[in-house]
């Protein structure tokens, strides 16, 4: 008997079993993303009630999985180590390989990866994705890769958990300027964090996204400057956040007739500047500082980065202008493109 068979029957003889497994799921990875955190806190946030977490957390505490004090519940190292086989276990119950075919079939991409959970409402999910993100770039390294990343939550978490390798012949560099007022997530802040996760080369842009272009050209000319530019053409990996339009055009300060010419327009998502519709057309240019379109197209390998369900509509806009990117992706954002 397979593991697939012996699932099936566990289901239809103990269906409570996936959901027991689901919420330990997600209440063991809720206290991980936000540790020390209380009971009522917990509940609330879980829209669980008091007594049930309440029991949940006494079966944690006398396995070990959770250490309780008076600052709160936190993870042990056997919790932690729980949570991560649990999260495999997920998503073979959850059937997470067949919902991996109809995404792909659906979008009409090259690789999918499928996270069980939501990361909008969970941060260790998005923990979860980088992981699998950035385990997977490991694995397709060359000796003298040149790898590139733009900016995003999701990229810095694909960047936290690179492991901590030699790769002293590799380059990481920026894909585009800083932006907004997040340093954390800002491109050349994740250069240097995974520069520094593979001991690699690093090649940073000390230029803000919204810079003007006669000031712009002046400044391409600068050695240093110039060398990220040259290296744009030679990226072997891209690793790419996928944000919404709406959301990204507030975050630059779009001015409101911009903001309604992307309405207009249709405009569903946004990535490294380019705004673009449902059909992965572009909509509204990238006047930004970083690569551009021609370039973006000639990457041989994206990896895109992006989950929730708020996410959906975005992620299948960006699909559609690549249909050869590796998309790393929740179970949130999967079934609202499937289902919609």
């Amino acid at each position: 008997m397979d593991d697939k068979e012996l699932i099936r029957i566990q289901q239809k003889i103990i269906p409570e079993v996936l959901e027991m497994m689901e919420l330990r799921y997600e209440l063991l990875s809720y206290i991980k993303a936000h540790q020390p955190i209380g009971r009522r806190n917990l509940a609330n946030e879980l829209s669980l009630g008091e007594r049930q977490v309440r029991n949940e957390i006494e079966f944690f505490n006398k396995q070990n999985f959770v250490l309780v004090e008076r600052q709160g519940i936190s993870l042990t190292n056997l919790g932690e180590k729980i949570l991560a086989q649990l999260k495999e276990v997920m998503y073979h119950y959850k059937n997470l390989e067949d919902l991996i075919e109809k995404l792909r079939d659906k979008l009409g991409i090259k690789k999918v990866f499928i996270i069980p959970g939501d990361s909008q409402k969970n941060k260790t999910i998005l923990e979860f994705m980088g992981k699998t993100a950035a385990n997977y770039i490991i694995s397709i390294l060359k000796n003298h890769s040149i790898i590139a990343v733009t900016g995003g939550s999701g990229v810095a978490a694909v960047a936290r958990n690179f492991p901590e390798v030699h790769y002293p012949n590799i380059t990481v560099l920026s894909a585009r300027g800083g932006i907004g007022r997040s340093h954390s997530t800002q491109a050349n802040s994740i250069v240097s964090m995974i520069g520094n996760k593979l001991d690699a080369q690093q090649e940073v842009l000390h230029l803000p996204d919204n810079i003007d272009k006669d000031i712009l050209k002046v400044l391409r000319e600068t050695p240093d400057i110039k060398d990220v530019f040259c290296k744009f053409d030679d990226i072997d990996i891209l690793i790419q956040g996928i944000g919404r339009a709406d959301v990204m055009a507030q975050w630059r300060n779009l001015p409101q007739d911009a903001i309604k010419h992307l309405k207009d327009e249709n405009a569903v998502a946004e990535t490294f500047g380019h705004f673009i519709n449902q059909s992965g057309q572009i909509v509204c240019p990238s006047s930004n500082v970083g690569i551009n379109i021609e370039q973006y197209l000639k990457i041989p390998i994206v990896v895109a980065i992006a989950g929730g369900k708020d996410k959906a509509n975005a992620i299948k806009a960006t699909c559609n202008v690549r249909r050869d990117l590796i998309l790393i992706t929740d179970e949130c954002a999967a079934n609202e493109i499937i289902n919609n």
